[in-house]
């Protein structure tokens, strides 16, 4: 009977250290996909800010074509394209906040 418990006994060991084993591995991902999520909320937070300032670029450059165009300044009659692209084309320095 002595075989028997000491057989037992060696198999509970290796099941224990395969268990701590598989928690250390469990630990480890753990922290790899709370560093992910941090990760993924840094970079949200970025493409919200970048929205924002393109869309406060875009209402600046409305406002600002409106007024012109309301004070005459832009001429009588341009072509819908000629104006379109005035306002549009934009430096690679306006695109959002420099990170």
């Amino acid at each position: 009977m002595k075989p028997l418990l000491s057989e037992r006994n060696c198999r509970k060991r290796a099941v224990e250290a395969e268990l701590d084993s598989c928690r250390a591995r469990l630990r480890t991902v753990e922290a790899q996909l709370l560093e992910v999520l941090q990760e993924k909320l840094r970079l949200k937070q970025e493409v919200e800010a970048w929205e924002e300032d393109m869309q406060q670029m875009v209402r600046e450059r409305v406002r600002s074509q409106l007024q012109g165009e309301s004070r005459g300044t832009l001429g009588a009659r341009e072509n819908s394209s000629t104006s379109r692209s005035s306002w549009i084309q934009l430096s690679r320095g306006q695109w959002g906040r420099r990170w």
